[in-house]
């Protein structure tokens, strides 16, 4: 995936809550204009950095793979007091050597739960849980891998209006107590990113890693193939990518997991 640009700082403002202005929004926290990047080409982005000293704009990542779907990524932490009272147990739990989150896959459209799967994502090690047909599941993992920013994704495949299934998946980034608290966990659920952009050049590399350890590409590309049974994920958005390698100057991030 090529990149000419990326927003490094996300903000917490949401884009749904600016007002709209031409080819953008308006932020009033900042006084300032959020440019719209999905909407503009390349080199009119090119052209607009160059005539500013400095701009904030909204961007959506669509995954190669499926292309009608966008992956929408926002840091902002909301901790419901009504859940974390609901859910006192789980997070007295962080206290303990191993935290146990009982919660559920859910489909604001409505559709179909086929099959599912959760993980807390580490580059050392994959912790995950599959959801029964409702989309109930328990997931367990060491309280020591808890982070300021944990990484889930939730890989699924649901029953469309036409009875076809469709697969994709979602991540997502949640502060501990925040993930603690959480009971239903929305499949379809979108992201945006917004904030200062930043022009890349040249390209950030793209991070390969086997079990945690960084490898190269070659050798990455090897043992995939050796190994077919080998649990692999590709993170595009760059927020997750950058909270998982705590890198700032990297694209795509590649993992293999042996077990």
């Amino acid at each position: 995936m090529k990149k000419q640009f990326q927003i490094k700082e996300p903000c917490q403002q949401l884009w749904e809550d600016l007002h709209k202005v031409n080819n953008g929004k308006y932020c009033d926290v900042c006084n300032k204009k959020v440019w719209d990047l999905d909407k503009l080409s390349e080199s009119e982005i090119h052209e607009i950095t160059e005539s500013n000293d400095s701009i904030c704009g909204k961007k959506s990542l669509i995954k190669p793979a499926f292309s009608r779907f966008l992956l929408v990524l926002t840091l902002t932490s909301v901790t419901s007091v009504h859940a974390q009272n609901e859910n006192k147990s789980l997070i007295e739990n962080i206290h303990r050597n191993e935290i146990e989150i009982k919660g559920k896959l859910v489909s604001k459209e409505k559709r179909k739960l086929v099959s599912g799967e959760i993980s807390l994502v580490t580059l050392e090690k994959l912790y995950s849980a599959k959801a029964d047909e409702k989309g109930n599941f328990t997931l367990k993992f060491p309280e020591k891998i808890l982070s300021e920013y944990n990484i889930i994704r939730i890989d699924y495949t649901v029953l469309e209006a036409n009875n076809k299934e469709f697969t994709d998946y979602k991540s997502s980034i949640f502060r501990t107590t925040e993930l603690l608290g959480k009971e239903n966990f929305e499949i379809e659920e979108r992201y945006v990113t917004i904030g200062a952009v930043v022009i890349t050049n040249p390209k950030p590399p793209d991070f390969y890693y086997f079990d945690g350890k960084k490898i190269g590409k070659r050798k990455f590309e090897k043992l995939k193939k050796e190994f077919p049974d080998y649990k692999y994920l590709a993170f595009y958005d760059e927020v997750t990518v950058q909270k998982l390698t705590k890198k700032s100057f990297v694209d795509n991030l590649y993992l293999l997991y042996s077990k």
